[in-house]
């Protein structure tokens, strides 16, 4: 009788002689490579697997593009919550020493699941070739992207001049949870994820899963896409970019759906009742099954004044008002946590504008394509000036991804260029805070209990 591996797992810190434990309960020995598989991708429709974790709402809330309304008689009030008093303020300390960060806890458990598909799949018995390609190629996507977002959390902006010494977290590659090792450099990390990716692209066969959790070729370009943009080398960005749409490039257009169908279910997010979870067709990789609607999150007044109220459909579809501040309403838009199509377009409208030969007519076609879809009064983008227009883009991209984890990480990135560089500022619980260019509060701390588990780690700069 085969044994299933169950997905349920316990993470616990133990001693110092511990850095992360992650303890299977029931039974763990996968003896098949479709075992591995649904230790890899088990999911339901109201929840992601062990695996296709997405950053926490506090990472999300520390973009300037949110606040919390100081309202205590309001259900999105969140004032007496220390942790949320931490991010706003961009504190030195999010957690105490006795409290788990659940962003560290989490990617590391996903990359232990991760680590031990991709180091044993070789090893079980039955599975034909093709299939332990595509389990392994879905595991090493996972991991680059766990990468991805650790290594912007926890370490600096990627700059060439200094990713060799800047440091990222312990870049765990092996099963040994007990293990304690220092911390790798940025450069390594990123090393890593290309390797992951680039050997993910040599074993997937599948463009696009069935199921959008489960990442394929396009969702492989995708991230690698995204990568390289953050390496601020826009020819490769463009150039996978341009790979990522020929598999999937089709975006809804807000002019004509309804936020439900009676047929076809939540057409922005999942199916809830059908067997087979579909998400919606922008979904290149979803990362979690979860709602994206933040209750505690409002737009910042600086969000504000790059929103076309009359005419864009985002607002008209998604946003409501409380205390005279405008928040998300819609939590059906889900799996914007992972890779959408629209992210996809507008990576390959900033890149075919700043690539070493820029090309604005294609970037304006890009950059025309999303907006076609999002606004009710659609014009052709006239803007012929190479900078404006790279405002236009980034605003874009900034309206798009709103409620996203991927606000701070972008405007983290954006503030490596001194194009687009600029300070965050917010004023919360009656006080205003500026966080500067550059400052090292852009990297969130390591966890203090972590640190105090393992004596190799050096604390972030504060």
């Amino acid at each position: 009788m085969k044994k299933y591996i169950s997905i349920c797992f316990t993470l616990i810190l133990m001693s110092c002689n511990n850095f992360v434990d992650i303890v299977p309960k029931g039974q763990t020995i996968p003896e098949t490579v479709d075992d591995l598989a649904k230790m890899l991708n088990n999911s339901g429709a109201t929840r992601g697997s062990e695996v296709q974790c997405c950053l926490s709402d506090n990472i999300t809330l520390y973009s300037d593009d949110y606040t919390v309304t100081e309202n205590p008689e309001s259900f999105m009030y969140n004032g007496d919550d220390p942790i949320t008093r931490n991010v706003c303020a961009w504190a030195d300390y999010i957690y105490t020493d006795v409290e788990d960060d659940s962003d560290w806890n989490r990617f590391y458990k996903s990359n232990y699941i991760c680590n031990y598909v991709i180091n044993h799949i070789g090893e079980v018995q039955e599975g034909m070739s093709y299939r332990r390609n595509e389990v392994k190629g879905q595991a090493l996507v996972h991991r680059a992207m766990n990468f991805f977002l650790l290594v912007n959390v926890y370490g600096k902006q990627y700059d060439a001049r200094t990713a060799g010494t800047d440091l990222w977290v312990p870049l765990m590659l092996e099963g040994d949870i007990n293990k304690q090792e220092a911390r790798a450099t940025v450069a390594q990390v990123y090393e890593r994820i290309f390797e992951d990716l680039n050997e993910a692209l040599t074993l997937l066969t599948e463009d696009m899963p069935r199921y959008a959790h489960i990442p394929g070729r396009a969702a492989a370009y995708a991230l690698r896409s995204r990568v390289w943009l953050w390496q601020q080398n826009y020819d490769k960005a463009y150039e996978d970019a341009v790979e990522a749409l020929k598999i999937r490039h089709e975006l809804i257009d807000y002019n004509t759906c309804s936020l439900y169908d009676e047929a076809e279910g939540p057409i922005l997010g999942v199916d809830g009742y059908e067997e087979d979870h579909t998400v919606n067709i922008e979904s290149l990789y979803a990362r979690s099954w979860m709602s994206n609607g933040i209750g505690s999150l409002m737009y910042s007044p600086a969000m504000e004044n790059i929103i076309d109220k009359d005419h864009d459909l985002r607002y008209k579809l998604f946003i409501g008002t409380l205390d005279g501040m405008y928040f998300n309403t819609l939590f059906a838009r889900m799996n914007y946590s992972g890779i959408q199509v629209s992210e996809v377009w507008l990576t390959k409208a900033e890149a075919a504008l700043r690539k070493s030969q820029p090309d604005i007519p294609e970037a304006i076609e890009a950059l025309d394509y999303v907006r076609q879809h999002r606004y009710d009064n659609f014009q052709t983008t006239t803007l012929t000036d190479k900078k404006q227009l790279l405002t236009e883009i980034l605003n874009e991209r900034r309206r798009e991804i709103i409620f996203n984890e991927m606000s701070f990480l972008d405007r983290k990135r954006q503030n490596a260029d001194p194009e687009t560089a600029r300070p965050m500022t917010r004023t919360v619980f009656g006080k205003t805070y500026t966080l500067p260019v550059g400052d090292p509060h852009y990297q969130l701390p390591i966890p203090l209990n972590v640190m105090n588990m393992n004596k190799l780690l050096i604390q972030n700069e504060r």
